[in-house]
């Protein structure tokens, strides 16, 4: 399936609305079958999860982890807030995750030895777009492909704005 990623993304976004009523989204979190820097690295998709938080007023505010691993779907409920993250909305991301994979690995960037990329629009003292993050906090690369223009840049926007 191309498009698995946004697929999951709206099974899951239904699955918030049917089971908790109002929420937010902010975050998508995938692991990649191999490393961005191996030869044979097709940005194929091991496992997703996504992010959310209830924003019912009548009960205690929870974070809800939905986690994707083939077939099967695990759910986590955690009481307090997400903080870490802007609200993300469907409608302003114009990049699937296929296309910011190809787009990346098309840069003469190199890669991170990493298996890992985020959907999230960081919180910052510096407002930013939506972007797919390639690497991890631990790796020393990091690859930011901005989810509404497509501008790949090794630098955090919501740290190290375009000057």
């Amino acid at each position: 399936m191309e498009n698995v990623v946004e697929t999951v993304i709206k099974s899951d976004l239904n699955y918030m609305a049917n089971n908790y009523g109002a929420f937010v989204w902010y975050e998508t979190s995938l692991v990649l079958n191999d490393y961005l820097d191996a030869e044979d690295c097709t940005g194929t998709i091991e496992s997703i999860v996504n992010i959310f938080q209830t924003q019912d007023t009548t009960t205690s505010p929870k974070a809800v982890m939905i986690s994707h691993s083939g077939e099967l779907m695990f759910v986590k409920e955690v009481e307090g807030y997400w903080c870490e993250d802007v609200v993300l909305d469907t409608a302003e991301i114009t990049y699937t995750y296929r296309q910011a994979y190809e787009r990346i690995m098309a840069t003469d960037c190199i890669k991170p030895h990493s298996r890992y990329c985020v959907l999230r629009e960081p919180l910052g003292p510096y407002q930013c777009n939506p972007q797919y993050i390639f690497g991890d906090a631990h790796g020393d690369i990091l690859l930011f492909l901005d989810a509404v223009t497509g501008d790949v840049r090794n630098e955090n926007p919501a740290f190290n704005p375009i000057e």
